[in-house]
């Protein structure tokens, strides 16, 4: 009420031009909050539409090879971990392509991605233990990109000609997209387990031998 009485007083006193300036400014600002408003519900909801799409045309419970303990089959409950990564929800939007050439490899990678963010979230509340589980995110980090870079041996280098675009370059950007995600999620998993957990013991990440492997073999496929 003070600070409302404050306002009021200065406005009685301001000359007319200096109190339309204030009106304008703030009618601007109303504008400028409602249309971000409106965009971010938007963006919300496209996020969710692709989602819901893959939980439900794509996400059939598929039976999941793996030596990740963590992961043995889809989740029942669906995407519910991977909806709240934007930048994982954007890549797999970009590579939906694959489905028409692999569908099981596009559901494990739904799989994988969905739980490599659900570690992470764990980790970070403190519901998983880090010692336990940070070998396992970095292990999830591998089978994910390992299938990465298997999609170039399944999508045909033609197939540019029929949709309009170079499949591997859409490959290639959201590979990078992902290495650097992932990148800052590992190191905001060290930073948490060293400075608020106090454990000191990270296993090391940094540089990733395997990275340079799968650089060597993508550029000796085949076109």
């Amino acid at each position: 009420m003070f600070l409302l009485a404050v306002i009021f007083y200065q406005i009685q006193k301001a000359e007319l031009k200096t109190v339309v300036s204030m009106l304008l400014i703030t009618v601007w600002g109303a504008a400028v909050w409602y249309y971000l408003q409106d965009k971010s519900k938007k963006a919300a909801d496209t996020s969710d539409v692709v989602l819901e799409k893959v939980n439900t045309a794509n996400l059939k419970h598929p039976e999941i090879i793996s030596s990740n303990f963590a992961i043995k089959s889809a989740p029942k409950k669906g995407l519910v971990y991977l909806k709240e990564n934007n930048v994982l929800t954007g890549i797999i939007k970009d590579i939906g392509f694959l489905k028409t050439f692999d569908l099981q490899k596009y559901q494990e990678l739904l799989v994988y991605m969905n739980q490599y963010q659900k570690t992470y979230m764990y980790i970070l509340a403190e519901r998983y233990p880090s010692q336990s589980y940070v070998p396992t995110f970095l292990d999830t980090r591998e089978n994910i990109l390992e299938l990465l870079y298997q999609c170039y041996l399944v999508v045909p280098a033609q197939f540019r000609h029929i949709y309009g675009f170079d499949p591997y370059q859409v490959l290639e950007k959201n590979i990078q997209t992902f290495h650097k995600l992932s990148r800052t999620m590992i190191e905001v998993l060290e930073n948490f387990c060293r400075m608020d957990l106090k454990e000191y013991y990270f296993p090391m990440s940094q540089p990733a031998p395997l990275d340079l492997a799968r650089q060597k073999e993508k550029q000796n496929i085949l076109p």
